[in-house]
C-alpha cells in the first residue's frame, strides 16, 4: 500500500470561519470542517485524532489567553511565607 502526503495551507486569520464537527456514519469518520468566505476545509479522522487536536490548541490557547493570571502554587507559597514571618514577628 502506498500512502500519499498532503499538504495544505490556508490563511484565514482575520477573516470569520464557520467551524463544524460532523459525526462519524457508518461510511466515514467524524468530519472537520472550517468553512471561510472562499472554501472550505476538511479533515477526516477518527476521535482519538480529534482529541489530539483538541489538546494541542487547548495548550497554545492556555498559553496565550492567561499569561497574567499567577500559578496557584506561587500564590499558596507567597501566603504561607508570610503566615510564617507574621507568626516569628
Amino acid at each position: 500500500m502506498i500512502e500519499l502526503s498532503t499538504a495544505f495551507s490556508a490563511d484565514v486569520s482575520g477573516r470569520t470561519i464557520d467551524v463544524e464537527i460532523q459525526p462519524a456514519t457508518q461510511y466515514s469518520p467524524p468530519v472537520l470542517t472550517i468553512r471561510q468566505q472562499a472554501g472550505s476545509f476538511q479533515l477526516h479522522a477518527d476521535p482519538e485524532q480529534l482529541a489530539e487536536l483538541e489538546y494541542k490548541l487547548r495548550t497554545f490557547l492556555d498559553g496565550i489567553r492567561y499569561p497574567e493570571t499567577p500559578d496557584q502554587q506561587v500564590i499558596l507559597d507567597k501566603e504561607i511565607n508570610q503566615s510564617i514571618e507574621e507568626g516569628i514577628a
